[in-house]
């Protein structure tokens, strides 16, 4: 069984394993607009799991405050453009609270009940009484087979999946742009609306709705 997480491939990696050239090299994909028109003009916003600042640019351009939080150094070092801060997650508190709090990459799935209760707990304490909690949770059947996923400037292929007990799935996703090659395995859990909601209510946040049909985007906000 391979189960386990990392990476591998040209240039730095975060601690999961994660390929800092890579997600550079990376744009949104409509995600700044999904989350533009689900919130006021003019946000403050805390960004969990910020990355190179993929969604970080667009949001800083459709006029929102945001402030960037990433565990990783070499991520953060390629968003000069707002306040960084560099943290892990489930233990970051800050002084002050933001209209919207933001985790989206499919944090939210990490496969340890305990680790998303600390990452829920962190979202909680960062939001205004009133304000939103934004999160992108993966959907079962992202991960549920082999596929290879092509676009003109990249590929994607899902390999090597693993069915685990308690809804958790093992995969390696290997990604080509430009003739470059980066492989990660990756260790999520599917939640349940029940699963989700419990957890929810267990950091003092509610689920409010859901801002897609397919339920991938989550609005939580303070009970």
């Amino acid at each position: 069984m391979r189960v386990g997480q990392g990476g591998s491939g040209p240039g730095a990696q975060t601690p999961d394993g994660s390929a800092i050239e890579m997600y550079e090299q990376a744009g949104a994909h409509g995600e700044d607009e999904l989350i533009d028109a689900a919130i006021d003009p003019k946000s403050s916003i805390l960004e969990l799991g910020s990355g190179t600042g993929r969604i970080t640019r667009p949001l800083l351009a459709l006029g929102h405050q945001v402030v960037a939080v990433d565990e990783s150094a070499g991520m953060l070092a390629h968003i000069p453009e707002t306040e960084t801060i560099q943290a892990t997650i489930g233990e970051l508190r800050l002084g002050r609270r933001f209209d919207v709090v933001l985790m989206m990459s499919y944090l939210i799935n990490v496969a340890d009940d305990a680790e998303r209760l600390r990452l829920l707990q962190t979202c909680a304490h960062h939001v205004r009484p009133g304000g939103s909690v934004l999160l992108q949770q993966q959907l079962p059947s992202q991960l549920a087979k082999p596929v290879v996923l092509e676009t003109e400037r990249s590929r994607m292929e899902i390999s090597d999946v693993e069915h685990l007990p308690g809804n958790r799935v093992a995969a390696t996703l290997t990604h080509t742009r430009g003739g470059r090659t980066w492989s990660q395995r990756v260790l999520t859990q599917n939640l349940t609306e029940e699963q989700l909601a419990g957890q929810l209510n267990q950091a003092g946040l509610r689920l409010a709705e859901y801002l897609t049909p397919d339920t991938s985007w989550v609005r939580a906000r303070p009970i």
